[in-house]
């Protein structure tokens, strides 16, 4: 008996051991490993600020060797994302956490493709049609504009009205998830458009009639002063399907622009920022959604040490991106409403 529980203590004390041999290497393997994160800078949407304080933060706790780079959600800096990706690769970073200004300046730039032992995870938004891209950590986009729609619908049905006017403003096509929320959205609202029970007046229904230039409070705020030449004089739709909190912002603010003080349609948004969470407190939002930040940060950051350690990713399913099957992490998915702060 003392000869099997001496035994016993041995195998225990070697097990114990060897768990933090492994865990000394894998800290050894998390500093020696180069990881870049590219992001927008927050001048156009405040949330990038927080994606990049999580990452910092969740990096951090890994031990990665980690170089940041940010630069502004325009034209010019959607270049100057491409040099970034150019210089963190060649200056050695063989993990890259990529949130795409402009996915097709990318592509066309064919860096991936050329450094094909790099490996690229998307945060939030996917670069498409590109084999380059091992997994992205995001939420279900569909789902949004699915979430969107859904709590215009419940709105319409119950305010017992036999018809509403709505008016659609949707992201640019620079990112991927604009076209996606736009359709998850339109697969619950197409039917009620096209049988008249929900009327655009502009008629700008398709997504590129109601894409904007840009994910920006300007561009909404054109976008809807534009949809309002569509209505006589104080006249304004009873629902907008915003597909963010800057879109929604921007239609609240060319609304009142145009005397429009006593009466807000039910406008949607995402991101739950704090603007939006003013707005929805003075009625003058509806609803936004929360994307769950953190989470999604947490699960970037356990693609790349997995990718680090060799070991396997548990993700929420592989979708098809263009040509390409991308496994995918999801973040959680929270509707806010004036009942949630």
């Amino acid at each position: 008996m003392k000869k099997n529980f001496l035994g016993k203590v041995l195998v225990i004390a070697a097990l114990s051991f060897l768990a933090v041999s492994c865990i000394k290497d894998n800290n050894n393997t998390a500093k020696n490993a180069k990881v870049a994160v590219l992001l927008p800078n927050d001048a156009v949407v405040d949330r990038w600020a927080t994606d990049m304080a999580n990452l910092k933060s969740v990096m951090g706790m890994y031990g990665f060797n980690t170089t940041y780079y940010t630069a502004p959600e325009t034209p010019e800096g959607a270049d100057q994302q491409v040099e970034q990706l150019r210089e963190a690769i060649q200056g050695g970073a063989k993990y890259i956490v990529l949130t795409a200004i402009d996915y097709k300046k990318i592509n066309a730039s064919g860096i991936l493709e050329k450094y094909p032992d790099v490996k690229v995870v998307c945060h939030d938004r996917l670069v498409l049609d590109n084999p380059r891209i091992a997994y992205i950590s995001s939420t279900d986009t569909r789902e949004v504009g699915r979430m969107q729609a859904m709590f215009l619908l419940n709105h319409f049905h119950s305010s017992g009205a036999m018809n509403m006017t709505l008016e659609i403003l949707q992201g640019p096509d620079t990112d991927v998830n604009a076209r996606e929320y736009y359709e998850g959205a339109m697969e619950l609202l197409r039917k009620y458009i096209d049988n008249g029970i929900i009327y655009v007046k502009s008629g700008k229904t398709s997504y590129e009639q109601v894409k904007s230039a840009s994910w920006d409070i300007a561009a909404g705020r054109m976008a809807m002063q534009e949809r309002l030449n569509s209505y006589q004089g104080l006249q304004l739709p009873d629902m907008i399907l915003a597909a963010n909190d800057n879109l929604a912002q921007g239609a609240i603010e060319a609304m009142a622009l145009a005397g429009h003080p006593l009466f807000i349609p039910v406008i949607t948004g995402q991101d739950n920022t704090v603007m939006a969470q003013e707005n929805i407190k003075n009625m003058l939002q509806a609803m936004t959604i929360d994307k769950n930040l953190t989470d999604m940060a947490y699960n970037t950051a356990l693609i790349i040490n997995s990718l680090v350690s060799g070991s396997p990713v548990q993700t929420s399913e592989c979708i098809t991106a263009g040509s390409v099957k991308i496994p995918a992490i999801y973040s959680k998915l929270t509707l806010k409403t004036v009942d949630s702060y």
